[in-house]
């Protein structure tokens, strides 16, 4: 579970833990994945998914010391709020690195194993952002267009071996995803970020002989969608 300190991630950790699952909380908030890692009885891992090497080393350890994984949760993201014109080369990368390199690394790294087992799941977190852009978010909005065509794409190439690669669409949440706004959207226009954690939870849980594909859950006040 990438992302896993806080908001989303923190939730969706929570979810896969009291349903059994054997949790990995990576972020780069290393303490904030601690004490949820702490919380659910999971173990916590300092990840920076921007970063290609440690990244994929950070898989090589995990499938030694845990002997599989079976569900991989690409949910980290970061958005900065620029026009076009403002927005700078390296603010774009980072965003790009995060939001969609990222979760190509990661399913990159796992894939082979899965298909060894003959099976696995991989949910990439995308956006409204996906659907339909606003101003100010170009680089967040191409991240996460890339994702869906990510995800679409290692779904092809993992379905003969039983690996089902899935997307959730997620509209506003109560996270602190926007706190760089001012003003920030209010609360009761936002969902829980429970509310998606569990459509996370929905998708994996399905017969291996379904998919859900991708996911759209948004807040009944959502605007930029559809």
């Amino acid at each position: 579970m990438t992302g896993a300190a806080s908001g989303l991630g923190a939730a969706t950790a929570r979810d896969f833990a009291k349903h059994g699952a054997r949790v990995i909380c990576g972020d780069i908030d290393e303490k904030g994945a601690q004490e949820v890692a702490g919380e659910i009885g999971a173990r916590a891992m300092y990840l920076d998914v921007a970063e290609p090497t440690p990244t994929e080393a950070a898989v090589r350890e995990i499938l030694e010391s845990e002997g599989r994984i079976d569900i991989l949760v690409n949910n980290a993201a970061v958005d900065f709020i620029r026009s076009a014109t403002e927005m700078t080369l390296a603010k774009w990368d980072r965003v790009h690195h995060v939001n969609l390199r990222a979760p190509w690394l990661l399913s990159r790294a796992v894939l082979p194993h899965m298909i060894e087992l003959g099976g696995g799941q991989i949910v990439n977190v995308s956006s409204t952002a996906s659907k339909k852009g606003w101003a100010n978010a170009t680089a967040y909005a191409a991240s996460k267009h890339g994702v869906m065509g990510l995800t679409q794409a290692l779904h092809a190439e993992g379905r003969e071996h039983g690996v089902r690669v899935m997307a959730v669409v997620a509209g506003g949440m109560r996270t602190n995803f926007f706190r760089t706004l001012d003003p920030p959207p209010p609360p009761e226009n936002l969902q829980p970020p429970e509310n998606v954690a569990n459509c996370i939870l929905f998708m994996v849980c399905q017969p291996a002989e379904s998919v859900i594909h991708e996911l759209i859950v948004t807040p009944m006040t959502e605007t930029s969608y559809p």
